[in-house]
């Protein structure tokens, strides 16, 4: 009975206007009806009064009951609120954290994941604090905090320490320069003067990161430890933010400095273009070029640190880089061209991530429009993995490629590549030997049958066949055996500058 009378007051609580319409509908009929069959006497009003005053009582007593239990409600979310949220900032308290903190950490290890700790001191909060008052410094804190929510995902979270310190708990990346990406933009963002007593005050943060699983597993090692790197990062007047682990930091640093260099390099075109010339075996004679992109003004320590080739293919600019190296050679044989020279046919190999891009069809048919190159004098040098790894798209984008009248060539050439299904039937016009495979050729019995069959393979599906890295006249002449068709490498030219290139054109 009294379970029942409760579920009777929450619904009545829900529901009050549809009950006093009905009640009031009630009484309506009650009183006409009364009025149609009777005299209008006092004893009539007064009922009628009666139950005015009813229905009057039971509105208000149901106005009470809902408005009480929407009080109770509110005070019950309020609460909630406070026990998992900071009261300056509205970010998640310590408590609220941890949890988050455990979640993200069995969810990387079940995924293979990697997560990050980043502990984040405001520097020259006290300043602030002592000269424009703590009012201002609460405002300053709560800025911060809106900010620091502004440049990070929705899966990502802030915590409030205490004072000007936060946690921030970064969930779900692959390797650790994305996390020196959203180290980057938190500085960014909190180095842009906060308004505040209509002045602008400058700030800039110190941030430790701890990496999850290179730095520990554990919710408080990951917390030591950042904490550890954040106290390394203020003593370093330079770093604004620092890695546990010196190898990664270093790693990360090293990484940013490319970034830097590539930057700078793209924009006041530091790169250069060498050109290797390409032989008929049949007579020796120089019918084309390979184009290789080289960077030698950069800094040499960084370049024994990491490959910048690897680097710009990670970070992005090898698609402008490409682009550069395509149009500036394709200028550069337009120039030879227009100073009288026979036309040759220039190689120029394709990274993975130009290959990929959407644009990459139309970038080459602006440039042989804006030169005036014949496209057949164009070979694209793609590699097996690029075309393999979607044969359908790839297949697709090739024909496109073909139809502006360009030459495809399939470089790092393997016997798998004539036994997967659907590339076979891709537009190739020529096919590279390896010159991993040329090196040992001449002694090594399984390196002649395998260039043997790939010799064989292309006469079949008639392309012609490019041996590169050729060093020795003995490679050379097992390769006018096995019936190669073109060779280049060290036996006849180094890559050439193009006046080096051009002298040659003219002893040819």
């Amino acid at each position: 009975m009294r379970s029942f009378f409760i579920k009777w007051i929450q619904r009545t609580k829900a529901q009050e206007l549809r009950y006093l319409g009905i009640l009031g509908f009630f009484l309506l009929t009650v009183n006409l009806l009364a009025v149609a069959s009777f005299k209008v006497t006092p004893k009539v009003l007064l009922f009628v009064l009666i139950q005015a005053f009813i229905c009057f009582f039971f509105a208000v007593f149901i106005r009470h009951l809902r408005l009480r239990g929407l009080e109770q409600e509110e005070k019950s979310k309020e609460l909630a609120y406070l026990a998992y949220h900071d009261t300056l900032t509205g970010l998640p308290n310590r408590r609220l954290f941890e949890d988050r903190l455990n979640s993200v950490l069995l969810h990387a290890q079940r995924h293979d994941h990697l997560a990050a700790v980043v502990f984040l001191d405001m520097d020259r909060f006290k300043e602030v604090n002592d000269s424009l008052g703590h009012a201002c410094g609460d405002r300053l804190i709560r800025l911060a905090a809106e900010r620091l929510l502004g440049c990070l995902r929705g899966s990502d979270t802030v915590y409030r320490q205490g004072g000007d310190e936060f946690i921030i708990l970064l969930e779900s990346f692959t390797k650790p320069e994305d996390v020196r990406v959203v180290a980057t933009r938190i500085q960014s963002v909190l180095e842009e003067p906060f308004i505040l007593d209509g002045k602008p005050v400058a700030i800039t943060a110190s941030m430790g990161i701890a990496l999850y699983p290179l730095d520990g597993t554990r919710p408080e090692h990951l917390l030591q430890r950042a904490d550890e790197a954040m106290y390394e990062a203020k003593s370093q007047e330079n770093s604004r933010f620092q890695f546990y682990a010196s190898d990664i930091d270093v790693r990360v640093k090293s990484k940013a400095h490319m970034e830097n260099e590539l930057r700078a390099a793209l924009e006041q075109e530091r790169f250069e273009l060498r050109y290797q010339p390409q032989y008929e075996i049949a007579g020796r004679k120089l019918i084309g070029m390979e184009v290789s992109l080289h960077w030698e003004k950069g800094s040499s320590q960084l370049r024994t640190v990491m490959d910048w080739r690897k680097a710009a293919e990670e970070l992005g600019f090898m698609v402008p880089i490409g682009h550069w190296a395509i149009r500036t050679a394709c200028k550069q044989m337009r120039t030879w061209q227009d100073a009288g020279h026979e036309p040759l046919r220039m190689t120029i190999a394709i990274t993975a991530s130009q290959f990929k891009s959407d644009y990459f069809t139309g970038e080459i048919a602006d440039i042989l429009q804006e030169t005036g190159i014949d496209p057949g004098q164009i070979e694209l040098d793609l590699t097996e993995s690029i075309t393999s790894s979607n044969v359908q798209e790839a297949s697709k984008k090739l024909i496109m490629l073909k139809k502006l009248g360009v030459r495809i060539t399939m470089d790092d050439l393997c016997t798998g590549l004539f036994a997967r299904s659907g590339l076979e039937g891709m537009p190739f016009d020529s096919v590279k030997l390896d010159s991993t495979l040329i090196r040992d050729l001449v002694d090594d019995d399984e390196n002649q049958l395998l260039a043997a069959a790939i010799v064989r393979m292309a006469n079949r599906l008639g392309l012609n066949l490019i041996a590169k890295g050729v060093e020795t006249e003995e490679q050379f002449e097992y390769l006018k055996f096995l019936q190669c068709t073109e060779v280049q490498g060290e036996l006849f030219s180094q890559p050439l500058v193009p006046d080096q290139f051009m002298t040659l054109i003219v002893e040819k």
